[in-house]
C-alpha cells in the first residue's frame, strides 16, 4: 500500500506571512516557495485555494493557520477509511473542521489510530493513568468505537447522555469524550484532549451564550448520588469550573460503574507540554483526597517519546509529530 505524503509541516510552511500590497485579504500561499496569491477566507466567503498546493489560507489578526480542502491531507493513518467513515458519521459533531492545521479531532486520530495500528494502547494507558495490562484496550474517538473498519457508537456513552442530558434547559451538543481507552472489567479512561485550545470555565452568573449552561446548572444536572470522585459541595463554593473536566469526570465514574463494579474510572487531560498545567491543578482540588489519582494531565510529547521507544510504531508518527505545525510554527517540544 502507498502510504500517503504527510501534511506539511515546518520545513514545508513559512511562518512569515506575505500580504499582498494591493489588497490585505490577499496573501501568499504558506508553503515556502509557492508563487500563488490567494484570498483568504472570510466569514461569508470561502476563500480561493491554492491550486498547487490544495490549502485555504487563514489569516487575521489572531493569528495564520490553514486547511486543506482535501481532508486526507491532515491524516496520515488510515486516510480513505478517515474520509469515508468517519467525515459525516451521525455520532460526530463539526467533521466540517478535520481538514484545519488546528484539529484537535484529525491529530487525536493520526496519534491514537496510528498507536493503535501499532499495538501500543495498553503502553499508552500505562503512560496516562499508571496501570499496566497487556491486553489492548477498546479505542473510542468521539464515542465512536475505532475497530478495524468498524465505526459503531458507543453504547455507554448513549446510556450516559440518556440519563445525564435527556433534559437539558438549552439546546447543545451532547457531551462527545475526544478519547476513551477502555478495558471492559478493568479501567476506563476519558480523555479531554487540547491542542491550541485552553481548558474553558462556567463562572458564577449568567449564561454565557445561547448554548452555554450556567455554573450552578453545570453543578446540578452533572451529578449523582452514586458518584464518589468529585466533591461538589466543594465546587458550588467556587467562582469557577472547568466544565469539560468536570462533564467527562462524571461520565467516566458512571460508565465505569455501568460497565462493571470492578472498573475504576480515569480522566485524564491531554495538553501540549507547558499548557494548562494551571487549570488542570485548579481542578485537581475538586477530587475527593481518596481518588485524587483518577484525574490527571498528560501530554503529546509523553506519547511522542512512548512511540519512539515502541520498535512497531511506525517512523511516520514520530516524524508526523516533530514536524507538526500550530499557525504555522513547531507544535511540540520534540
Amino acid at each position: 500500500m502507498v502510504q500517503s505524503q504527510l501534511p506539511y509541516g515546518v520545513n514545508d510552511l513559512n511562518p512569515k506571512v506575505d500580504v499582498s500590497v494591493d489588497d490585505r485579504d490577499v496573501v501568499r500561499c504558506y508553503v515556502r516557495g509557492c508563487q500563488h496569491f490567494v484570498r483568504r477566507p472570510m466569514k461569508c466567503q470561502r476563500g480561493e485555494l491554492c491550486p498547487e498546493h490544495g490549502i485555504y489560507c487563514h489569516h487575521s489578526s489572531y493569528g495564520s493557520t490553514y486547511s486543506y480542502a482535501d481532508v486526507r491531507r491532515n491524516i496520515i493513518a488510515s486516510p480513505d477509511v478517515f474520509a469515508e467513515r468517519i467525515i459525516g458519521h451521525p455520532f460526530k459533531y463539526e467533521s466540517q473542521r478535520l481538514g484545519s492545521e488546528k484539529s484537535e479531532d484529525a491529530l487525536s486520530w493520526n496519534v491514537f489510530r496510528s498507536l493503535q495500528e501499532a499495538g501500543c494502547l495498553a503502553q499508552v494507558t500505562n503512560v496516562l493513568i499508571g496501570e499496566s495490562h497487556p491486553e489492548e484496550p477498546d479505542l473510542y474517538l468521539w464515542g465512536i468505537r475505532i475497530s478495524g473498519d468498524s465505526f459503531e457508537p458507543w453504547n455507554l456513552l448513549i446510556a450516559a447522555r440518556e440519563h445525564f442530558e435527556s433534559d437539558l434547559p438549552v439546546e447543545r451538543p451532547l457531551t462527545e469524550p475526544d478519547i476513551a481507552l477502555h478495558l471492559p472489567g478493568r479501567y476506563l479512561a476519558l480523555i479531554e484532549a487540547k491542542f491550541t485550545s485552553p481548558n474553558t470555565f462556567y463562572e458564577r452568573g449568567e449564561r454565557k451564550d445561547d448554548q452555554s449552561l450556567t455554573m450552578d446548572e453545570l453543578l446540578a444536572i452533572y451529578q449523582d448520588p452514586d458518584l464518589r470522585l468529585l466533591d461538589t459541595e466543594k465546587a458550588k463554593c467556587r467562582d469557577r469550573v472547568a466544565y469539560q473536566l468536570w462533564r467527562n469526570t462524571i461520565l467516566a465514574e458512571w460508565m465505569a460503574m455501568r460497565d462493571s463494579s470492578a472498573t475504576k474510572a480515569y480522566h485524564i487531560n491531554l495538553v501540549r507540554e507547558g499548557c494548562e498545567e494551571a487549570s488542570a491543578a485548579e481542578f485537581s482540588e475538586l477530587l475527593q483526597v481518596e481518588y485524587a489519582e483518577r484525574f490527571g494531565q498528560a501530554t503529546w510529547e509523553q506519547l511522542y517519546r512512548l512511540a519512539v521507544q515502541q520498535s512497531a510504531t511506525p517512523g511516520r508518527l514520530c516524524e508526523y509529530m516533530e514536524q507538526k505545525t500550530a499557525q504555522l510554527t513547531k507544535a511540540f517540544r520534540v
